[in-house]
């Protein structure tokens, strides 16, 4: 649970500054932009109710309707912490 009392219901990765991400399988970006204080998201979704949320990313490469494969770069890490 976070500090705020939010549970997740899924991983959360700590990622080193600038770094790379990618599509951890393959789907189709139903959402590519900033949303209130997550920074800039992504929503994948992969079909069979199966949807990956990628938060606080400081650029993305892709736009919404766009298939992306696994390991597609998604986007870029801030270079400093988002808290």
């Amino acid at each position: 649970m976070s500090d705020v009392g939010v549970r997740s219901r899924g991983l959360t990765f700590a990622v080193a500054p600038d770094a790379r991400v990618v599509a951890p399988a393959a789907g189709i970006v139903r959402y590519a932009r900033a949303f209130r204080g997550y920074g800039r998201i992504v929503i994948l979704d992969h079909g069979d109710g199966w949807t990956t949320l990628l938060t606080g990313l400081a650029d993305t490469g892709v736009k919404p309707g766009v298939h992306v494969a696994a390991g597609s770069r998604i986007g870029t890490a801030p270079r400093a912490r988002i808290r």
